[in-house]
């Protein structure tokens, strides 16, 4: 038996819990937001419609869709990390009181989100083989990623967290607060649960891995004097340079990934078996 039989309709109301979360201050402003924030959306989206159909089409038997979808997130993987770098450059060229309090602290655990989505992604691939580690991981890159949008959530409709104003501002650190106890949290209580019945819980270690390194990168490396250096530097470099390292270090990964399969259990049946060529 395939593992999460119900993980697309999951998926899909973390969907709508991000359309939620980003509505005021990107899908509200479309016709103004900066072209990399589209960038930035339409690959989110995508790749959070992608783990949903890869879910679907596997335990509805459509392989020939999974397949599809799976070579889909090769493609995808290398826009959507260049569309994370671009909005973190972004990020530390800004100005203004947001820059000041969060931004060089986000763009840190930023990149480290990065660096940890490719990772999961990556083992997603080399793991394709064995469905119960391939799906977990695919799960575990959303887990990974979600702290934007839990965030911005918390700060647009949560009594306490709400930001209105500049003078309210300062709240969007405990939003961020709450968004990475409640992914860690998340992480915890999927590794438990598997725990408890007896299937892999390395994905999701892993997830709870990159989330504290998200974590630390946000609390310690990103408040400190070296790194304010650090963060210039990335805000002086050429857009295309950016663009070249997130496309170059995110097609490696993906092609690493892809070339080096782990070998699955023999055990597997004629339909896990289809699995061997996509993600």
């Amino acid at each position: 038996m395939l593992p999460f039989p119900n993980a697309h309709r999951w998926v899909m109301v973390f969907l709508f819990f991000t359309f939620a979360a980003f509505l005021p201050r990107y899908f509200a402003v479309l016709s103004t937001a900066p072209w990399l924030h589209h960038l930035h959306g339409i690959t989110a989206t995508a790749w959070i419609v992608l783990v949903a159909t890869q879910s679907w089409t596997a335990h509805r038997r459509k392989w020939n869709a999974h397949v599809w979808s799976g070579i889909a997130s090769m493609a995808l993987v290398p826009l959507f990390t260049l569309g994370g770098l671009l909005v973190t450059q972004r990020t530390v060229q800004s100005e203004g009181l947001f820059r000041e309090l969060f931004g060089q602290a986000l763009s840190v655990a930023d990149i480290a989100l990065s660096f940890a989505f490719l990772a999961l992604y990556t083992m997603a691939l080399r793991h394709r083989r064995t469905p119960d580690l391939h799906a977990r991981y695919m799960v575990a890159t959303l887990i990974v990623v979600s702290g934007p949008a839990i965030s911005r959530f918390f700060a647009n409709y949560v009594p306490g967290f709400l930001v209105r104003s500049a003078e309210t501002l300062p709240r969007f650190g405990a939003a961020i607060d709450a968004s990475f106890i409640i992914a860690a949290a998340f992480c915890l209580f999927l590794i438990f649960k598997d725990r408890m019945k007896r299937k892999p819980i390395a994905p999701f270690v892993g997830a709870l891995a990159g989330n504290v390194a998200l974590i630390v990168s946000y609390y310690t490396v990103g408040r400190s004097d070296w790194y304010a250096g650090v963060a210039n530097w990335i805000a002086d470099l050429p857009m295309w340079q950016v663009a070249v390292f997130a496309l170059s270090t995110s097609t490696a990964a993906v092609a690493w990934g892809w070339r080096n399969p782990i070998k699955g259990s023999t055990a597997r049946n004629t339909a896990d078996t289809r699995l061997e060529v996509a993600t």
